[in-house]
């Protein structure tokens, strides 16, 4: 009787591993229409979202050390997005015009290879993701756009579904929804490599041979709902030298205080 009892707990216990299991494997075998249908219901809904025709974001923005300060994003249906954060030292503002990528202020040569990553950033229409009505994902696959799941990967912590975004002539994009609440939380835009020479990272000249390579991504968080419409209140976006002035590369971090719908937007703002 009692090996029968140790061995009917041991059997339960593996059933109860099988069960985890394929509960985990139907998770992550979400195809990608599945996970952007989830993605675009746990936000509100593609219905609620095409009601939106213009949103503006209002908020600060911090770099390395320095204090807090204004940014803003502005877009408007059906592809047009502008963000200006206006730094102490400088003004940067990315815009996309629904034809062409605009990016100020314009770096130089030695570093127009991350002006292009930038540029090629904005053309996807995934730029700041929620945040942008520009998204990419209400109009779904097209002849030139095809999305493919590509399983899970740990996003801060937390599991979160892959997509690979596949556009003509153009660098893969890779989305990451996070596992649970399906939030958009991780756009990855691929790499940039330069010497450290080219990129003017540092004084000291070095060997061409010596290749930075850095990683292009903007990440989202701290969702609230705005008019039935869950949206991202934090936002964060890598940068690199010249824009920082005390490292190589990191991350601007802009918090989001209101958000306002449906209001008239100066054409002028994205140009």
């Amino acid at each position: 009787m009692k090996r029968f009892t140790v061995f009917f707990s041991f059997l339960m216990i593996l059933l109860a591993a099988s069960v985890r299991v394929q509960a985990g494997d139907d998770k992550a075998a979400l195809s990608a229409a599945e996970i952007i249908s989830k993605h675009l219901a746990a936000v509100g809904g593609k219905e609620a979202l095409l009601k939106l025709k213009s949103r503006i974001a209002i908020g600060v923005a911090k770099k390395e050390g320095d204090a807090a300060t204004p940014m803003a994003v502005v877009s408007e249906a059906p592809n047009r997005v502008s963000a200006i954060y206006r730094f102490q030292d400088f003004s940067w503002q990315m815009t996309y015009d629904g034809g062409k990528p605009i990016v100020r202020p314009v770096l130089t040569r030695a570093n127009a290879p991350i002006l292009h990553k930038y540029e090629a950033m904005l053309s996807t229409g995934t730029m700041f993701n929620n945040i942008s009505l520009y998204n990419a994902l209400i109009g779904g696959e097209t002849e030139g756009v095809k999305f493919e799941a590509k399983g899970m990967k740990k996003i801060k912590g937390r599991q979160a579904y892959v997509v690979v975004m596949k556009r003509p002539k153009s660098d893969e994009v890779r989305l990451y929804f996070d596992s649970e609440t399906f939030m958009w939380i991780r756009t990855d835009y691929g790499s940039v490599h330069l010497t450290k020479e080219m990129g003017q990272f540092t004084n000291a000249v070095e060997s061409k041979d010596q290749e930075t390579t850095l990683d292009f991504y903007v990440d989202t968080s701290d969702f609230k709902e705005v008019d039935g419409i869950k949206l991202p209140y934090k936002l964060e976006i890598v940068a690199t030298a010249p824009l920082l002035k005390n490292t190589n590369v990191g991350t601007i971090v802009a918090t989001i205080s209101q958000y306002r719908h449906n209001v008239p937007i100066d054409p002028k703002m994205f140009q």
